[in-house]
């Protein structure tokens, strides 16, 4: 995998947010915001047969991952496209879109000085309102849209989503057990409105290692289901 020396670079959360996404053999997938592929190709190593589209609007990101799609031989079926996401118009919705968009606010937070990396880390509520509109149109009625994000802005998301997609899901994960969620994955769809907080994946056993359901997830390109909590 070819990526930046500085600026964005792949983290844990990419691979998280492909094994949440429900596909199935045959279906349309978009990942919102691409950077250099590692979500795309994560879910094609997952489950094969699949077509998915990439959008990243930054050419120097798109056209690396467009070299890692040819690197891993995923040319058949992978494309970026390089194109803002909120203008993009496909030909036909998707079964299924994900996004790992930047994380902070840029009204609370000071971004980086790396221009890539800012645009990558930084957001504003408006901008991130137009992502999850934008989500909803590229997905088909019986469509799914996968987030990975921070913990702490969980209300907001919902609050976004619901009105749109009101079945929502939501896996807390848990840096060791007993420690509140940084990152959380939220699944919504359309259907009746009820907001479903699923069992956790924790990550991080006492010691620091992975856990064995999260070792499975990284190295062995596991799903991850969203079980409900009894």
């Amino acid at each position: 995998m070819e990526q930046p020396t500085k600026g964005f670079r792949i983290a844990i959360d990419t691979i998280f947010l492909a094994a949440a996404v429900p596909a199935r053999a045959g279906q349309r997938v978009l990942d919102m915001g691409c950077g250099v592929g590692g979500a795309l190709l994560c879910l094609a190593a997952r489950v094969p047969g699949l077509s998915i589209d990439g959008i990243e609007v930054q050419p120097e990101l798109a056209q690396l991952c467009q070299s890692n799609i040819l690197r891993n031989q995923g040319g058949d079926c992978l494309r970026v496209i390089e194109h803002d996401v909120l203008t993009y118009t496909p030909p036909h919705p998707y079964d299924h879109v994900m996004m790992n968009p930047p994380y902070h606010d840029a009204a609370r937070h000071d971004g980086p000085d790396n221009p890539q990396k800012l645009r990558a880390h930084m957001i504003d509520n408006a901008d991130m309102q137009a992502w999850i509109e934008k989500a909803d149109q590229l997905a088909g009625d019986k469509g799914t849209i996968t987030i990975i994000h921070r913990a702490d802005r969980q209300d907001e998301l919902v609050e976004m989503l619901s009105p749109r997609r009101p079945d929502i899901r939501i896996i807390p994960l848990l840096p060791k057990v007993g420690v509140e969620p940084k990152r959380i994955i939220i699944r919504a769809q359309k259907g009746g409105a009820c907001v479903t907080i699923c069992q956790p994946l924790v990550l991080h056993q006492a010691d620091g290692k992975y856990t064995t359901e999260a070792d499975t997830v990284l190295r062995d390109v596991a799903a991850i289901g969203f079980i409900a909590t009894l």
